[in-house]
């Protein structure tokens, strides 16, 4: 795989949203539709600056049975506890996103492969550990794909494809 894009697992963007997103359903969190104009943005500053962009794609293993086994209400509120664990681990200039019914994307402003490889393991911890809903205890696995500014891609819909795709073949 080249360099340039990688995979990371661990066991796709708005402006961040702040504490009053675990008071809002699951369906109202900002969406993909967002992300690719806010990422071209964001590319425009990296190629007027010379800087580079990370876009992480973020799923999750095992989050098709939490419905099942625990009903509706308990996966959105996992999905609100992994949208607080993922704001609160980023830096304020960081984007995170809700990309899909069970995946986010994050987009690190002025970063590079170090960045990424350092957000990635911490993110990574963090949405390893299970999460305590009620009386019930879940355990899912984050698949994250990495895509990087300007080596996997010079546009907002090219980096977001690559580090989706990256984050399906660790699935």
């Amino acid at each position: 795989m080249p360099d340039h894009a990688f995979q990371v697992s661990a066991s796709t963007v708005a402006p961040r949203v702040g504490a009053e997103a675990s008071a809002v359903p699951a369906a109202e969190l900002p969406n993909r539709a967002l992300l690719g104009p806010i990422v071209d943005r964001q590319l425009a500053v990296c190629r007027r600056n010379g800087t580079s962009l990370v876009v992480l794609s973020i799923g999750f293993d095992g989050f098709e049975s939490v419905a099942q086994r625990c009903g509706s209400a308990v996966e959105a509120q996992v999905l609100h506890a992994a949208w607080n664990r993922l704001k609160n681990h980023l830096r304020g200039s960081d984007l995170v996103v809700r990309v899909g019914p069970r995946e986010f994307g994050v987009v690190l402003i002025n970063a590079g492969g170090l960045a990424a490889a350092i957000v990635d393991a911490r993110l990574s911890d963090t949405l390893s550990r299970p999460y305590g809903i009620g009386a019930h205890e879940i355990a899912i696995r984050a698949c994250i794909g990495v895509a990087i500014y300007p080596f996997a891609g010079i546009t907002g819909d090219a980096l977001v494809a690559a580090a989706a795709q990256n984050a399906i073949a660790m699935r």
